[in-house]
This record gives structure tokens, C-alpha cells and sequence, in this order.
């Protein structure tokens, strides 16, 4: 038998030839066989084998065999099967192969479960070369490999990353399937070995994490018509959806949430959730987004506003203007108080052209309809106009709050601020404030920094000053965008005032940047703006030189 020189020398000796008639005894791994009745080497294989069942256990195995050699019995299938699992447990994959060598030169044929063996010790190593050299070896032994073969081979290529041969094979035991995961009828299996669950989750676990979602998908579609595999674990599909909704592939999630969640009972924590979510609101499904949150308030999680930006996203992308408002509504009931910056993503949809008024139609028809309307949802459809330079849609909108039920609040009269600093209108900029003040509604930081952004888009600048003094006066600090919009006006109207508001952004801790700074040092132009400048004289020269009269 072949030990290593360590446990002891690879040799091999004569002794007394064992009758050949065999039991059978199920390892961890393999089938190991024994001989009966009692005989000298009987009694030493059975020793083997109950040391054998310790997984723990290496080299007693070893000095049993010592002990054997030392005896001069001559070694059967059933200590060298042993014996090439001890190897495997050292992680000694030569000792393996030369211990096969072995058993060729003594006439004891290898079993498919002792190439098994060393196919388990090569895939464990990573040694793809050492893997199909072994193949080669079962096939020159006139074996057939049996479903553990296989089992081991594709863990082991999926071990060092070789997903297409893996696939090959796969590919060779299975059934087709077209791209809708349905049996080609054409598909013919060439290995007449069923997979198992485990020549496939491999694969699955490999393909997903080398981002190659789609493939991952087919082949879990490849294992649910494998007969006997109808039941693949919930945990296969949910590992899979996380994934697929990490890479954006909608259908494998989707189909995963219906097969993992809705069927089989998994649980997805809030992490995966989350990332359903996205991948709903980022491929414009609305459905999977309702269920998600109606999954996570029927589990008892706690919901935050971030958990419904992603569906509110869904929906206005998608169009669905009146699941959108219902989001915010929904938000709000909830406990919490949605913003416009909450309905980010419907703001940005409504800048597209035409969606404005849809979304509008859309919400005259949900108050009719009884439904209550979310001041968020109105104030949004006004900031949407005045960002698209339509102050007379947002004062219209606006008009509308009453027949709608709803009452403005300070966002509402921000949202119509916008519009006048689009608009560069500074007398209906006024009127905002004079309807605030009637109203009874208090301005807010936001309302005090659109008042200056809106002074400074005009001619006559001072009230920017005033305001901005009045701000303060109500111990709130101006934010840096104020102070860099006032120090570029002052910069481009070459205003002395502009050491002094320096003075105060920098007594705030604001810091004059370097393009800051080249604005000032320009005159109130940019570098870019320069050379537009420049070029533009260049231009106007030319064509002047281009009209004088020639003689």
C-alpha cells in the first residue's frame, strides 16, 4: 500500500489472498466494501472502517495500515478505499494518484467510488488538469461515472471559476430548455445520469456571483423540469432574486419572488427587500414594488421613508400618476411626512414634456373620485412648471387648491418661488410673500434663500441684502449656495460689496474655491465663459471686416 513517507513507505506486500465475497458498508463519500468471514485482514478492515466514521480521523487510519503492511497481509479494495479517503483527508492529492497506481499493479481494479475520491481531492484543490486526467482514467478502466461523479466534478470546476465547463456538462446531462426555461423536445440528454440538486446549485452560486444573473436564471429553470427537482429550497430562489436585483434583471426576480416568497414561504430580510425594491422603481414595475411593501408591513417591519421612494419611483415612471399620489398619501397615514424631495423621482419624470398636464388630469380625477390628495403631490406639479419655465401653469395650478381640497403650506409657496426665479419675475415673487403673509403662513430658510436667489436675478439687486439681513435677524445662517450666488452677481456687476460678503461666507466657515475665486478674478467670467467671449469679438470682427466696401 502506498503511505506517505512520513506515515510509511509506499510498498507492497504479499499475504493471505482474501475470500471474494462482499459486503457493503455507506461512508461519508463512498461506498466501501469488506470481506467475510473472519479473516486476519477482515478483522483489521473492520477497524479501518469504524476509524473511518470519525471524520476527524487521519492518521490512526495510517498506522493501521502500518500495522497491516507489517503483518504481510495483502491489502484489499476495502483498505485501499480507506486508505485513499485518509489521503483525501490530509489533503494529499499525489498520494492519492500514486495509491491508485498502486492498486493497478496489484490487479485490484479502482471502483468508481475510489476514483471518486481522488476527484474529490483534485476538484478541492482547484487542479482542473488533475480532474480530467482521473476522467481519462475511469474511462480507460471501462467505468461509468455515476450522478456523485458528476457531482464532484462540476463542484470542483465551479471552485476555480470554470462556469462555461461546467455548463458543458450540465448541458450533457440535461434536458434543453428554450429562453422561457421550457423543455426543447429536440434536447436529448448524451449522459444517461440524472443531476441532482447539487450539479446545479453550483452552477447557479457561480453564475451569480460572476454577475452572470441571466445564465444563473436559465439553469435554475433548467433544474425545475428535471424530474424530481420540482422543489428546488426557497433559499436558492431568494439568494438568486438579491443577486438578479443587484444586476437589474427584472424577469429572474420577478419570477424568483413569485417562486421563493409567494410559493414557497421564503422570508427575505429588509437588505433584500431593499434591493427588489430598487430594481422595481429602476425597471419600471409597479406591481413587484406593492407586493414587496405588502410583504414587509404583513412581516411587521418597520417602514421608513425610504422604503417607499423606490415604489413612488415605479409608479411615476411607469406613468401611474394616481398610485404615485397614493404613495404620499399612504406615506403619511404612516407617520411619516413626505417632502418634495421625497417625490424626487416623480419631479423628475414630470419635467418631461407633456406630463405635467396629464399628471394634473390625473389628480382633478382622483378628487373627484373622493380620494384625498397630498399637498407633496400638489405642491410637486407647481415646482414642476416653474422648472419648466411655466410660472402661468403654476400660478394656475396653484388657483386650483381649493376646488381640490387641499391647503397650501410653506412648500406650496416655495414650490411657486421657482417659478418666479425661472421666470426672473420679481413682482409676482412679491405677491407670493404678500399671499403667505395673508394666509398666515410662516416662511422658512428655503422661502428666505429663493427670495435671494430671485433678488439677484434682477437688474436692481439691494432687496437681496435686506432679505438676506432679515434672515439672520432670525438667527438662521444662509447656506453657501446663498452666499456664492450673491458674491457671482457681485462679481459680474464689479460691485466693491463683494470684499465684504468674502468676509462674512468665510466668518461662516464657507470656503471661496478655486473657480470661485477665477470668477472674481475674471470679472464675474469663467474661463470658459472667457473664451466664449473672446470668440464671439473675433466673430463680430470678421463679419464687420467682411462688410467694408472693397476699391
Amino acid at each position: 500500500m502506498f503511505i506517505p513517507r512520513k506515515q510509511l513507505c509506499g510498498i507492497v506486500h504479499s499475504g493471505i489472498h482474501a475470500r471474494a465475497t462482499f459486503s457493503t458498508l455507506t461512508t461519508r463519500h463512498a461506498t466501501t466494501t469488506w470481506t467475510y468471514p473472519s479473516t486476519p485482514l477482515n478483522k483489521y478492515n473492520r477497524k479501518l472502517i469504524t476509524l473511518l466514521k470519525d471524520p476527524q480521523i487521519c492518521l490512526p487510519i495510517f498506522d493501521k495500515c502500518r500495522e497491516i503492511q507489517e503483518l504481510n497481509l495483502k491489502p484489499d479494495l476495502t483498505t485501499y478505499t480507506v486508505l485513499l479517503e485518509a489521503h483525501e483527508r490530509n489533503n494529499d492529492l499525489e498520494s492519492i494518484m500514486k495509491t491508485l497506481e498502486e492498486m493497478e499493479l496489484v490487479g485490484i481494479a479502482p471502483s468508481i467510488s475510489a476514483f471518486n475520491i481522488a476527484l474529490r481531492a483534485a476538484g478541492s484543490n482547484g487542479d482542473t488538469v488533475m480532474l480530467e486526467k482521473i476522467i481519462e482514467l475511469i474511462h480507460k478502466a471501462g467505468l461509468q461515472m455515476n450522478i456523485n461523479s458528476y457531482e464532484i466534478i462540476i463542484q470542483g470546476l465551479c471552485a476555480n471559476s470554470e462556469l462555461e465547463h461546467a455548463l458543458d456538462i450540465l448541458g450533457d446531462m440535461t434536458v434543453s430548455v428554450d429562453e422561457e426555461g421550457q423543455p426543447d423536445e429536440n434536447g436529448r440528454p448524451t449522459i444517461d445520469v440524472r443531476p441532482s440538486l447539487q450539479c446545479f446549485v453550483p452552477i447557479i452560486q457561480l453564475a451569480q456571483s460572476l454577475h452572470e444573473t441571466e445564465t444563473a436564471y436559465l439553469v435554475l429553470k433548467m433544474a425545475e423540469v428535471q424530474a424530481g427537482l420540482s422543489r428546488i429550497p426557497a433559499v436558492v430562489y431568494t439568494d438568486l432574486m438579491a443577486k438578479a436585483a443587484d444586476d437589474y434583471v427584472l424577469p429572474a426576480v420577478e419570477y424568483c419572488w413569485k417562486k421563493g416568497v409567494k410559493e414557497l414561504g421564503a422570508s427575505p430580510d429588509e437588505g433584500c427587500c431593499m434591493l427588489v425594491l430598487n430594481c422595481a422603481a429602476h425597471e419600471k414595475a409597479p406591481q413587484l414594488s406593492a407586493e414587496v411593501i405588502q410583504y414587509m408591513g404583513e412581516n411587521d417591519m418597520d417602514f421608513q421613508e425610504y422604503h417607499f421612494a423606490p415604489l413612488l419611483q415605479a409608479f411615476s415612471l411607469a406613468g401611474k400618476y394616481k398610485s404615485a399620489f397614493n404613495v404620499l398619501s399612504i406615506m403619511r397615514t404612516s407617520g411619516m411626512k413626505p417632502t418634495i424631495l421625497t417625490a424626487t423621482s416623480l419631479l423628475k419624470v414630470l419635467g418631461e414634456q407633456g406630463n405635467i398636464d396629464d399628471a394634473y388630469t390625473c389628480m382633478r380625477e382622483m378628487h373627484q373620485e373622493g380620494k384625498a390628495i397630498d399637498v407633496v403631490a400638489f405642491n410637486v406639479l407647481i415646482e414642476a412648471s416653474g422648472r419648466a419655465k411655466n410660472l402661468t401653469q403654476a400660478m394656475s395650478i396653484f388657483d386650483a387648491a381649493a376646488s381640490l381640497s387641499i391647503e397650501p403650506d410653506t412648500d406650496t409657496y416655495n414650490a411657486l418661488l421657482t417659478g418666479c426665479i425661472t421666470d426672473r419675475n420679481m413682482s409676482e415673487g412679491k405677491n407670493v410673500i404678500l399671499m403667505m403673509q395673508r394666509e398666515g403662513v410662516d416662511p422658512n430658510v428655503d422661502t428666505y434663500q429663493s427670495l435671494i436667489s430671485l433678488c439677484l436675478t434682477q437688474i436692481n439687486y439691494e432687496e437681496a441684502f435686506m432679505y438676506l439681513e432679515e434672515m439672520k435677524s432670525h438667527d438662521v445662517i444662509p447656506s453657501e449656495s446663498i452666499y456664492t450666488s450673491l458674491v457671482r452677481k457681485l462679481a459680474r456687476e464689479n460691485d466693491p460689496r463683494i470684499k465684504y460678503a468674502i468676509e462674512e461666507m468665510e466668518s461662516f466657515g464657507y470656503v471661496v474655491g478655486p473657480n470661485l475665486k477665477e470668477y472674481i478674478e475674471t470679472g464675474g467670467l469663467s474661463n470658459l465663459e472667457e473664451s466664449e467671449r473672446r470668440k464671439q469679438i473675433r466673430v463680430s470682427q470678421r463679419r464687420r471686416s467682411g462688410n467694408r466696401p472693397h476699391f
